[in-house]
């Protein structure tokens, strides 16, 4: 339990702190004074305060901080006193617009390192089929694989009396299936003869035999891997909306991890080791600002679309109106946590727990982000 409470705090932590740190620079970069830079909420426990006047804070509850910059956000309609050159309300558009979204931006920054710092260490996985040794990762029950005994690492050197040498050649073998299938299989220094029935195989997926490629890592130099850094944060934000989309337009609801999900999952990755560790903060973190970025009111991206307005129009808002909508955004939220907190539930302590765990089945491997092994 206390393991776990220090993971939380450790995965969360760094999310936190460069996100609020993003909207800190963001200020320093646009003039905006900063009265507060809090890390956590609660009782102040530590504070130094510096020459700028920004009051650096630590706080008793290590979940969430905030950066409070000098003046309002939107004055009051009636307010026909000028805000002086420092506060946040004096700043054009475009830099009140920075303010918000830097935070997410920087969350995005921290997953770009980590990601590009996971493929620098380990390598990129090999996606192409014709490279890929026919080498089973992982086994799926009820499949043939599973029913003749097949292994992880086992070596599959042909089919049928037929050669094969890559997971290209074995994919192309079994679409040529027809009836019983014998394999001729490479396990450490044994050599196996294994026959799958043809009534072993799904009517409905005649030609899938139930096995995961074993995935085979490439070394990959320092600039590709910032540049694949980069791209895994398109690949994720791409396949999160993506997702939410299609949960939308098929009219299902979206699956979501809620506060109990995520302590959950960061649970889990304390014991599957360090670089799956690693790989989850930088996917909280994208996760983070991602969500930062909906253009709902209450979260950065609802103050960034009122400023978008403000400089397509040159007026804000009402003042009324904008605390309506953050008032509207606030219940949202408290819905969505409601429902993601009602699907963990559902999720962790009433779903059966299957037998096995399928993560590709598939016969050929399928499309991947680089260094997706770290998921």
């Amino acid at each position: 339990m206390l393991l776990s409470i220090i993971a939380v705090i450790v995965v969360l932590s760094p999310i936190v702190i460069i996100h609020e740190f993003g909207h800190f620079i963001a200020c320093r970069l646009t003039g905006i004074g900063v009265k507060e830079f809090s890390f956590g909420f609660g009782k102040i426990l530590w504070h130094k305060k510096s020459a700028k006047g920004t009051d650096f804070q630590i706080r008793a509850i290590p979940f969430g901080g905030f950066v409070e910059p000098e003046g309002q956000m939107f004055l009051e309609d009636d307010n026909k006193e000028l805000p002086k050159p420092n506060e946040f309300a004096a700043k054009k558009w475009y830099a009140k617009f920075f303010m918000v979204v830097n935070g997410a931006l920087f969350n995005y920054v921290l997953a770009a390192v980590i990601f590009a710092g996971l493929i620098y260490w380990r390598g990129m996985p090999e996606t192409d089929p014709a490279k890929l040794p026919a080498q089973v990762g992982s086994v799926v029950e009820n499949y043939p694989a599973g029913k003749i005994g097949l292994q992880p690492e086992d070596l599959i050197t042909s089919l049928n009396g037929t050669p094969v040498e890559n997971w290209l050649e074995l994919t192309r073998a079994l679409q040529e299936r027809k009836g019983d299938l014998t394999l001729t299989v490479q396990r450490g220094d044994e050599t196996l003869q294994l026959t799958a029935k043809d009534a072993d195989f799904l009517k409905d997926k005649p030609t899938m035999l139930g096995i995961a490629v074993a995935t085979q890592l490439q070394p990959v130099g320092i600039f590709e891997s910032a540049w694949l850094g980069v791209y895994q944060c398109w690949y994720w934000t791409k396949f999160s909306l993506v997702s939410i989309w299609q949960s939308i337009s098929h009219k299902k609801a979206p699956d979501v991890a809620g506060p109990i999900g995520i302590v959950n999952i960061i649970h889990q990755a304390t014991h599957r080791g360090l670089m799956d560790f690693i790989f989850l903060i930088g996917m909280l973190s994208l996760a983070v600002g991602m969500f930062n970025l909906f253009p709902i009111p209450i979260l950065d991206g609802g103050y960034a679309l009122v400023y978008l307005w403000e400089g397509l129009t040159g007026k804000l808002p009402s003042t009324k109106n904008i605390m309506r909508a953050a008032n509207v955004g606030f219940y949202l939220l408290m819905l969505l946590v409601v429902y993601a907190s009602y699907a963990d539930i559902k999720r962790i302590f009433f779903t059966p727990k299957p037998a096995a765990v399928q993560t590709q089945t598939a016969d050929a491997p399928a499309e991947q982000a680089p260094a997706q092994e770290g998921e």
